[in-house]
């Protein structure tokens, strides 16, 4: 029987410019879609990231398909995000800037760790902070070399990169709870990118 906690998918494409309008409305009329998002990494100008929350995984299996039919995908991964942590991960996709962190190759012991970060994070807000959200990955299409191994995704609302930026160089949580994030994984990315609801 299928999930029904939510899930967020992320959606790496190989251009700057959102789908054009006749795959955005089809993305709109797929069962199960909450809302959708679309922003250009900070990063990599040319690399757009459409974001997908969707009622369940079977949805978020379909509604990626469709997507993968419509425009060129370079990526794709999904992340449970039980309805508890529901406002958490709208106050982080929503906010002005997206820092998005993903670990590969998990080993156990590393979500707690990164829940133990976001609570610092939570109990001593770094100035430009607006909130956090984790999520643990399952299969709605990820890369084959990906296959088999544990993704964990944490994503922070900030004022603007230069907030991250600055708040990690100062002491305080950050500073201080960084390590909970460099042990136990393989390899971990991070990107930052400006959300907006479409």
């Amino acid at each position: 029987m299928a999930t029904t906690s939510p899930v967020i998918v992320f959606q790496t494409l190989d251009q700057p410019h959102q789908p054009p309008a006749p795959a955005l409305e089809e993305l709109k009329k797929q069962d199960g879609l909450v809302r959708a998002f679309y922003g250009v990494k900070m990063e990599d100008p040319q690399a757009g990231v459409l974001c997908t929350e969707w009622s369940s995984r079977d949805a978020a299996a379909r509604g990626g398909a469709k997507v993968q039919t419509q425009v060129k995908v370079n990526e794709t991964l999904g992340f449970d995000a039980s309805p508890s942590a529901s406002a958490a991960w709208e106050r982080a996709l929503m906010a002005p800037c997206t820092e998005v962190f993903t670990a590969f190759g998990a080993e156990d012991g590393f979500v707690g760790n990164v829940w133990r970060f976001v609570s610092a994070l939570d109990v001593r807000p770094p100035e430009g902070y607006e909130g956090a959200a984790v999520g643990e990955g399952i299969q709605v299409g990820l890369d084959d070399d990906k296959e088999g191994e544990v993704v964990v995704r944490m994503v922070i609302g900030w004022v603007s990169r230069e907030a991250h930026l600055e708040a990690k160089g100062k002491p305080g949580a950050i500073q201080d709870n960084i390590h909970e994030l460099r042990t136990l994984r393989r390899a971990v990315e991070l990107f930052h990118v400006p959300l907006k609801e479409i």
